[in-house]
């Protein structure tokens, strides 16, 4: 952590000094344990902001990450009333406390929130990252100094003080679909890209649907489009699948437990697709290695495939891949409007973990 303190507490304050003196801000220190160096919410004054990025520069990390205490310490202080967002800025090393993944799970789905994680360095947990950060509805993204600290706080700031679409579900109807990922939308926010994988036999016409709420008003998005019967342009679609394929099934067994069947499944997708995961690995051999002890070289004949597609794409004009052209899903140019905040967000609270903790936030709209 040591390294990264100063990257960590540069970010913070020049997130700080962004904040409006209307809203407030809370800083919560923690190594071993958590205590809070604030007394309570502080009003973001000039001079406020000033005085706590004096205090902060002058703390060195020591100690342990007590990551639960910190985040248990932060989410105690919100209101009640009120929906919050919480930014988790952190390396991920849960290293003293409570450290089990359900428990943290269990702590965050207690309080109405939404958890947006920016991970700090390579030694992250990112299986407990991610597995909160889902049980929140929220998203999770790497950052690597002060810079990426700020703009993604703005950037989820953006984010929750924008409408959101939650509960997102699509369905796919007229041609039979399956292996569709990710099961579970949950929600999507401003300026966030669905993508979707999957298997569907058979081509032709299909009704595609997106549903959701926003702000608690049902919404639905429809069209309709030609599925091709086959597509040799983008091979490397195959492979895409099946990561995602092994992200969930990884994903699960990280939440509840290892799985004989899932360990299998992992281990048959990451042969198929010449994937490494935590079940398979790659080996270099010479090519006689190969021949001699029988070996298929299903993965060259993949890799072929992929790098003759590349060619010819790369020797013809783009392509505009728009399917719903004839019946836009989406006809609005803009984003939909600033409202009072992610699908009604009235509050936005900020935590920032590692020895330290920001916890800033809005005042409460009229």
């Amino acid at each position: 952590m040591s390294g990264k303190y100063h990257t960590l507490a540069e970010g913070v304050s020049r997130a700080l000094q962004k904040m409006a003196p209307d809203e407030r801000f809370r800083i919560i220190l923690f190594n071993d344990s958590a205590a809070e160096l604030t007394q309570g919410y502080t009003p973001a004054t000039p001079e406020n902001v000033q005085q706590y990025i004096d205090k902060v520069g002058k703390i060195g990390p020591h100690g342990s990450t007590n990551v639960y205490d910190g985040l248990y310490k932060g989410l105690k202080g919100l209101d009640s009333d009120r929906t919050s967002a919480v930014l988790l800025v952190t390396d991920g090393v849960a290293n003293v406390g409570v450290t089990k993944q359900k428990d943290f799970i269990k702590l965050i789905r207690s309080y109405d929130v939404r958890l947006f994680t920016f991970i700090m360095g390579n030694s992250a947990n990112l299986p407990l990252l991610t597995a909160i950060t889902d049980a929140s509805n929220g998203f999770a993204m790497t950052v690597s100094n002060s810079d990426d600290i700020v703009g993604s706080i703005l950037l989820a700031q953006s984010k929750v003080t924008h409408e959101a679409l939650h509960g997102a579900k699509l369905t796919i109807k007229g041609i039979k679909t399956f292996d569709l990922l990710p099961e579970k939308i949950g929600s999507l926010y401003r300026g966030q890209q669905l993508i979707m994988f999957g298997h569907y036999s058979r081509g032709g016409q299909a009704k595609v649907t997106l549903s959701g709420k926003i702000s608690g008003e049902e919404k639905i998005y429809q069209s309709e489009f030609i599925f091709p019967e086959t597509s040799s342009a983008n091979p490397e679609l195959e492979r895409l699948w099946a990561y995602a394929s092994i992200e969930q099934l990884s994903r699960e067994m990280e939440d509840f437990g290892e799985d004989a069947d899932m360990k299998q499944a992992i281990t048959d997708l990451g042969v198929q697709y010449g994937l490494v995961t935590d079940y398979t690995s790659m080996i270099v051999v010479r090519d006689g290695v190969f021949k001699k002890l029988g070996i298929e070289r299903r993965n060259t004949k993949r890799l072929q495939r992929e790098f003759a597609a590349q060619k010819e794409r790369a020797a013809k004009p783009l392509v505009q891949r728009r399917a719903d052209t004839a019946r836009p899903m989406f006809k609005s140019k803009r984003p939909t409007t600033r409202r009072s905040g992610g699908g009604s967000f009235d509050l936005i609270s900020l935590l920032v973990l590692l020895p330290l903790v920001w916890i800033g936030r809005r005042k409460k709209q009229a």
